[in-house]
């Protein structure tokens, strides 16, 4: 048997939510008013686990083909079932057919009914699920034999226990299963490989998943049968829910926890191009700082185990890590840019010192033979030209750069500039300058001879 994808996750998980309750499973035991539809054409791995339960159960139940689906209509599945099952492991001609259907599909969850996608292919059967699901979820291809309960802290087994992983996840996504990161073997959970999930769409829910269950349910032990059991009876206790004005604390936690991350690779990526300038610690010192906060609270969040469990201890940490390696970002971002017209200023490169201006921008000298504003990049080049004609550039230190905001909004940076000739002379400048996505809209040149003094420090 064969069985078979991340974030983004992404990351994916991104922003702040108003969380949607899902009810626990209560004590009813007669579920005898609601109906439930199997989706299949033929038993998943020859297995015929989830009538078996749903018999156990005591819900009445229609078990329908692709092609006896399709002349229903979105009406016909909300005014006659509550919960559907797709199972998993069809052969193509029923992904095929499905696939056309899943208007009528979200229109039926929209209305407050579940939707289970037992989305398990590439199995004995061969089909291949290639439809995303309600919100635009989708299945990726991979194997794992062990997959992990995030809330029960229990690992399942089976050959295999999983085929694929869940992306493109809403914000509302509960998490309740993740691959291990060793394909074939119990490893750690691989977080950003989520196996099962539970997410609202419109007023209703869908439970999607790359487990077979179909196949562990009957071969593999009680405790893949309790699970089965345990999401369908959820399923059949959904109430359309709604949204309550709480914080979701869970959700915000793992989000700021997936941003930390991705900021950091991002960060990481970046840094690497500070080597081509002559860094030190004085040039960008509060990137440093920020990057230390970050990892600081990064590390506390972690006291209380996985972000993705949701302890309430770890989201003030988890977000003030995700604020400090998005500021350590952003600055260093600015900052290489900032550096990067420098290094023109220290080679004495009239086209690259202006390779960066926009076309509208702004030029301020305060102080000095050039003092004056200079609108347009031709009256900037005109400027800079009488710069270079009497100043023979052989250094540019730089110092302390920080953030900054203009009045008008505009987002860059500060800095302390001292420019020195082949002259002797050493200009010592405090130095704005604002950014347009790559080019700059405005700098500042101002002469201050008392920030000579840093450098001499």
């Amino acid at each position: 048997m064969k069985k078979i994808v991340s974030l983004a996750v992404v990351l994916l998980f991104l922003i702040s939510s108003l969380g949607i309750t899902i009810p626990e499973i209560s004590a009813q035991s007669n579920y005898s008013n609601q109906r439930v539809l199997v989706l299949k054409n033929v038993d998943a791995w020859n297995s015929n686990a989830v009538e078996e339960m749903l018999d156990e159960i005591g819900v009445p139940y229609d078990v329908l083909s692709s092609s006896e689906f399709a002349p229903l209509t979105a009406s016909d599945l909300i005014n006659k079932y509550d919960v559907i099952i797709i199972e998993s492991d069809q052969p193509q001609n029923f992904y095929d057919e499905l696939a056309p259907e899943m208007g009528d599909i979200e229109e039926f969850v929209k209305a407050g009914k579940v939707l289970q996608v037992h989305a398990a292919n590439w199995g004995w059967h061969g089909g291949v699920w290639k439809t995303p699901l309600p919100g635009g979820v989708e299945i990726v291809k991979s194997y794992s034999n062990y997959d992990y309960n995030v809330g029960k802290d229990l690992w399942y087994y089976s050959t295999y226990a999983s085929h694929g992983y869940l992306t493109n996840l809403p914000q509302d996504v509960k998490i309740i299963t993740v691959q291990s990161d060793t394909s074939y073997s119990q490893g750690n959970p691989d977080y950003t490989k989520p196996s099962a999930v539970t997410y609202t769409f419109g007023r209703g829910l869908v439970f999607a998943t790359g487990l077979t269950l179909e196949y562990s349910a009957k071969y593999g032990g009680a405790e893949w049968k309790e699970f089965l059991k345990e999401i369908i009876l959820r399923s059949l206790e959904f109430k359309p829910a709604k949204k309550v004005e709480y914080f979701d604390y869970a959700m915000m936690t793992y989000i700021w926890y997936m941003l930390y991350n991705r900021y950091t690779e991002k960060f990481d990526e970046m840094y690497k191009k500070t080597e081509q300038y002559n860094i030190t610690n004085s040039t960008i010192p509060q990137v440093a700082e920020y990057k230390s906060l970050a990892e600081k609270h990064y590390e506390l969040g972690w006291q209380y185990g996985h972000p993705i469990k949701g302890h309430i201890q770890a989201l003030p940490h988890m977000r003030r890590a995700y604020m400090n390696i998005k500021k350590a970002y952003v600055l260093l971002d600015y900052s290489l840019k900032g550096l990067k017209h420098w290094q023109a200023l220290e080679n004495n490169n009239l086209t690259a010192l202006i390779q960066q201006n926009d076309d509208e921008s702004t030029l301020y000298w305060i102080g000095g033979p050039l003092n004056g504003t200079y609108k347009g990049i031709e009256n900037a080049k005109a400027t800079w030209s009488r710069f270079l004609g009497g100043n023979n550039v052989t250094k540019v230190d730089v110092y302390n750069i920080t953030l900054a905001k203009s009045e008008e909004g505009m987002t860059g940076i500060h800095a302390v500039v001292i420019v020195s000739t082949k002259e002797g002379k050493r200009i010592p400048l405090r130095y704005e300058i604002y950014f347009k996505d790559d080019s700059i809209i405005e700098e500042w040149w101002i002469i201050d001879p008392s920030v000579l003094e840093m450098a001499e420090d």
